[in-house]
């Protein structure tokens, strides 16, 4: 094992999509995994890739692994929990979290007094689970890290992402929430939205959904768990871009009312010149 590593030992709790492909991406570079799921197929599963050093279905088991960093990767809700369980044992190691939502993460783990920093990697897939994890997912994303105020391990956090190949970014939790309201959980509530509405309107027209539909409601297949946590947790600033949202669509509807060619074109044309950008 190579010994200049930022950590030799790294627990995953959570192994589904997200922990599973950090699981793959730090086993390919030589890092002892272990695992945590309460699921017992994961389990089994994570077993058969023969990745792991050890894994479990027990807390107190698995905190007592040999670990440098616990990486917690599992919905908010149950992240906060996990959190919590760790403030009780006074559990004394380093801790991130792959959770999509940060200030209420942050803010658990000071109330608990561990050794912290959120993290946020920007990638998945609209399929979930251990079995759909990818050792390259992460290869070219980016990773939010969100300081709590321990230097050492934000460096070694910022070390380990970039062994992956990921472009760190660094902001506080509030930045984060607000970005991500809007480039992320938005336009996922938005999908889900979509679906909802043609499936209540004309289910049958579903038939007809060409390339464009399919792309525009593709995340609409992500994890309710996940993006329900995600929703809650980031109510604030979800209900602003969602009432900003609501305002502009009024726009775009009278434009089509009024016969407004002249504007409509205008506005298509300007958003479509940024999104090209992208």
């Amino acid at each position: 094992m190579p010994n200049n590593l930022p950590f030799q030992n790294i627990g995953i709790a959570g192994i589904g999509l997200i922990g599973g492909s950090f699981a793959k991406s730090f086993a390919c570079k030589g890092i002892n995994i272990y695992g945590y799921d309460l699921n017992k197929d994961v389990l089994v599963q994570a077993v058969e890739s023969g990745i792991f050093q050890g894994v479990t279905d027990e807390f107190e088991r698995f905190i007592n692994f040999p670990l440098d960093l616990i990486y917690i990767c599992l919905p908010v809700k149950s992240a906060i929990e996990f959190i919590n369980k760790l403030g009780k044992h006074k559990y004394s190691k380093a801790v991130t979290d792959g959770c999509s939502t940060k200030t209420s993460i942050v803010n658990t783990a000071k109330e608990n007094n561990l050794i912290f920093c959120g993290g946020h990697p920007i990638k998945g897939k609209e399929k979930s689970g251990f079995i759909n994890a990818d050792d390259d997912l992460y290869n070219g994303a980016k990773h939010i890290l969100t300081s709590t105020g321990f230097t050492e391990l934000d460096n070694k956090l910022e070390e380990l992402h970039l062994m992956l190949n990921m472009d760190v970014r660094k902001m506080t939790a509030y930045e984060h929430d607000e970005i991500f309201a809007n480039v992320s959980h938005l336009p996922h509530l938005i999908s889900f939205c979509l679906m909802d509405t043609v499936l209540t309107q004309n289910k049958d027209a579903l038939s007809y959904a060409g390339g464009g539909f399919r792309d525009f409601t593709r995340i609409a297949g992500s994890d309710a768990q996940m993006w329900s946590d995600i929703f809650f947790d980031n109510e604030k600033a979800l209900i602003e871009c969602v009432e900003n949202l609501e305002k502009d669509i009024i726009k775009w509807k009278n434009m089509i009312k009024e016969g407004n060619a002249s504007e409509l074109y205008k506005k298509i044309e300007q958003v479509s010149e940024q999104r090209r950008k992208l």
